[in-house]
């Protein structure tokens, strides 16, 4: 639901804003030349910063749920919890590279934008300032326009992993290459852990 959507991204922002709190008393620390608070405060700069990337990513699996099954956020979050934990969806997860491509694509996007742009720009005026503006212009729409379209990838992939950890037998049915494939990777976990 979109409230479970709300409250997760409100939670990640308020570690966010937990961690740029913490490094700006950690600058002010700096400043003043307080060696002891500067130490304190990077450590808990760094823990905090570790607990945001750490919800962040649990996070996407979390909507995940929220999406499949209607359910609340931190239910969402116990079901993904067991999903890891009790499905070995863990072992695929490791593997996974969906964000590198979703990186990647919109990487890829934003050159082509800001080559676009730049040379419209060039082609419209062929001044300086208008080339650089159309290529920057280009490459910050482009690259948010690729992100968008690329990360539905990334959430079609993490749907099917995690409606496959919770009932692998409709994909056996229905796509008995890729069933195998992850039944394969959790094999080999198995043997790389005995």
């Amino acid at each position: 639901s979109f409230g479970s959507i709300c409250f997760g991204s409100f939670l990640i922002a308020a570690v966010r804003a937990l961690e740029m709190t913490i490094s700006a008393a950690r600058r002010d620390a700096q400043e003043e030349g307080n060696i002891l608070c500067c130490v304190i405060l990077l450590v808990l700069e760094c823990v905090v910063a570790c607990l945001g990337d750490i919800l962040d990513y649990f996070s996407d699996w979390a909507y995940v749920q929220c999406a499949v099954r209607g359910v609340s956020f931190f239910e969402a979050a116990r079901i993904t919890y067991s999903m890891m934990t009790c499905a070995n969806a863990y072992a695929v997860v490791q593997d996974l590279l969906i964000n590198s491509v979703v990186s990647l694509g919109a990487l890829l996007c934003g050159l082509v934008g800001c080559g676009v742009g730049a040379f419209t720009g060039w082609q419209c005026t062929g001044l300086q300032a208008v080339i650089v503006t159309g290529g920057g212009g280009g490459f910050i729409f482009s690259s948010v326009a690729g992100c968008a379209a690329a990360s539905i990838l990334s959430s079609g992939t993490k749907t099917i992993l995690a409606l496959w950890a919770e009932n692998p037998e409709p994909l056996k049915r229905n796509h008995p290459d890729i069933h195998q494939a992850f039944e394969n990777r959790v094999a080999t976990q198995f043997q790389q852990l005995l």
